[in-house]
């Protein structure tokens, strides 16, 4: 059965054991909203390590690093260890409890005015049969809020994927710019000469010198501010590595392209990537819990039967006394707790469940409708991002002509220096935007593997 459709059972059933608010997503609606959400590409595969799709093979090792090191995942590592230690203990109090016991005393007789020690050894077994679930739906509980922490941790997974994507991105971002940055310096560079041989020719006025002195100083101020961004996305990447500026530089080098991938395989329906969302799921093994915890309280209603034994041997502290004069003590019994009057404690605490119940059934609905949001607005944002990035490198090859036969008009007097620094300007103006949106692109991209919850699984760390 696919995920939408258990999802959809899912939210049916809460709807009939919901116990006081109806609740205002029936899944009729969902459905619709869900088909009738914008898609392309359907029934399209795409690799959950969704990263590889960029081709850029720093980037893979930067990610595995960042699983192997990353503090945030380490943190959501542990709290998996811990969910799966309650949840054996849940699943423990199902099973009959031994317990040895040893005792040594001493004592007077008043009548006989003689002291003896005396010495017990024995097992003591003991045993609540769960006849009526209560021990049972602890057990489920426990075992939904696991399942729950591990689609959190995958959740850690992916933002942490994200994360470093981004950074990367960012920093390739930065060092292409400052590489054009860079270009344009010596451009203005080449322009300043220029206009310095003219007005020692006598074929411009000095104001020609100043303003190619002002574009060049421009630049250059440019060029330092890249370079300082450059190394803000470099030390975000070390924070998320939990590494070194060192080690870190055996992996990153400053040279390098600008990452892309094609988005054809990531456009899939959205009801097909909800379900995938570790948000969603974490709220489902949530919700389960909720139901699990509200028919436990339910059962307190009614009698705990717990069944006792004990076997052992009494007799003189001394170890041959004991092993030979001791005498066989056993017993074998039954106690019945029932509730009779507890001032309203039960429904107290079935009313608390019932709320708790709701709340997480009002929680996954709240998560569902905003990872449909989330998902088509990361479509509408990377379709308009690849639209934009198209126009502006066709509008940088204009530019860049228009350049060229600025500066070599300039240069046989037919043309003013003003013209040649406005058309320059406009180049380098574009070529920055260019680089801009082609690294907005990857970015939007990013968020939309993010947004459909994508994610290899990870290895059970509990």
């Amino acid at each position: 059965m696919r995920r939408s459709t258990r999802l959809l059972a899912l939210l049916l059933t809460v709807t009939g054991c919901a116990s006081s608010t109806a609740p205002s997503l029936r899944p009729s609606e969902l459905q619709t909203e869900w088909e009738h959400a914008p898609a392309a590409a359907r029934g399209a595969s795409i690799d959950s390590a969704w990263w590889r799709s960029f081709g850029d093979p720093v980037l893979d090792e930067l990610i595995s690093l960042a699983e192997r090191q990353n503090l945030d995942l380490r943190i959501a590592d542990a709290r998996i260890r811990e969910a799966r230690a309650l949840r054996q203990g849940a699943q423990a109090a199902l099973f009959p409890q031994l317990t040895g016991t040893a005792g040594l005393s001493r004592g007077q007789t008043v009548v006989l005015n003689t002291e003896r020690t005396t010495a017990t050894l024995g097992v003591e077994a003991s045993w609540e049969v769960d006849i009526f679930g209560r021990l049972r739906k602890e057990a489920r509980a426990a075992d939904a809020v696991w399942t729950a922490t591990q689609a959190e941790r995958d959740g850690v997974r992916l933002t942490l994927a994200a994360e470093v994507s981004r950074a990367y991105l960012e920093y390739r971002l930065y060092r292409t710019q400052h590489t054009i940055a860079e270009a344009n310096a010596k451009a203005a560079e080449e322009t300043l000469r220029i206009a310095r041989a003219r007005f020692e020719q006598g074929l411009s006025s000095r104001l020609d010198v100043e303003r190619a002195l002002t574009t060049r100083g421009e630049t250059r101020a440019l060029v330092a501010q890249l370079a300082e961004s450059a190394d803000s996305s470099r030390h975000r990447i070390v924070l998320l590595l939990a590494t070194t500026p060192e080690e870190l530089g055996k992996v990153l080098s400053e040279t390098g392209a600008l990452p892309s991938a094609s988005a054809l395989g990531v456009l899939l329906t959205p009801t097909e990537v909800i379900g995938l969302r570790p948000d969603v799921r974490a709220a489902e093994a949530q919700l389960l819990a909720a139901i699990a915890r509200r028919e436990a309280a339910e059962a307190l209603r009614y009698p705990r039967i717990t069944l006792a034994s004990m076997l052992g041997l009494q007799g003189g502290a001394e170890t041959s006394t004991f092993l030979s004069g001791g005498s066989l003590l056993w017993s074998v019994g039954a106690n019945l707790l029932a509730p009779l009057l507890d001032f309203g404690r039960i429904r107290a605490t079935i009313d608390a469940a019932d709320a708790r119940q709701e709340q997480a059934y009002l929680s996954y609905e709240l998560t569902a409708r905003t990872g449909l949001q989330e998902v088509q607005t990361a479509l509408i944002l990377y379709t308009q991002g690849e639209s934009r990035r198209n126009e502006l490198a066709t509008a940088t090859e204009s530019a860049r002509k228009a350049a060229g036969l600025a500066r070599r008009q300039y240069a046989e007097g037919t043309l003013s220096l003003l013209e040649v620094l406005d058309a320059e300007r406009t180049l380098y103006n574009l070529e920055l935007q260019v680089a801009r949106a082609t690294a907005d692109v990857s970015l939007r991209l990013v968020g939309l593997y993010q947004t459909m919850g994508l994610m290899p699984p990870g290895q059970d760390t509990a």
